[in-house]
């Protein structure tokens, strides 16, 4: 879903830095119909423990989990962000979808 090109090139001035990646999920998400959206809910479920899965989850919630956090900033600076982005929407399906071990932690506490 991006999540790993985007950590690729978070640092990347040729490469915008992500923010073409960061997009991508935005529009990947946006454009999920309700049957993937159960199906990538099923799969989640399926593959929680697999490593893949777990870094994906640390990814989204080191870069997406919230505003300040680096991915929503790369997202939030392409020139095709805009104000009807619904930026809260998208950062709470991509927690729901790839759940962190170190939020399930933090909320715990």
């Amino acid at each position: 879903m991006n999540l790993y090109p985007f950590r690729d090139r978070l640092h990347d001035a040729n490469k915008e830095f992500g923010r073409y990646h960061a997009l991508d999920m935005y529009t990947i998400l946006a454009t999920t119909m309700e049957r993937e959206w159960n199906l990538a809910l099923e799969l989640r479920d399926r593959y929680r423990d697999h490593p893949a899965v777990v870094e994906a989850g640390q990814l989204v919630f080191e870069y997406f989990a919230a505003l300040d956090r680096l991915g929503m900033i790369r997202l939030r600076e392409s020139p095709y962000c805009n104000p009807e982005l619904q930026l809260d929407e998208f950062m709470s399906a991509l927690k729901e979808l790839f759940p962190s071990r170190a939020q399930a932690h933090t909320e715990e506490s």
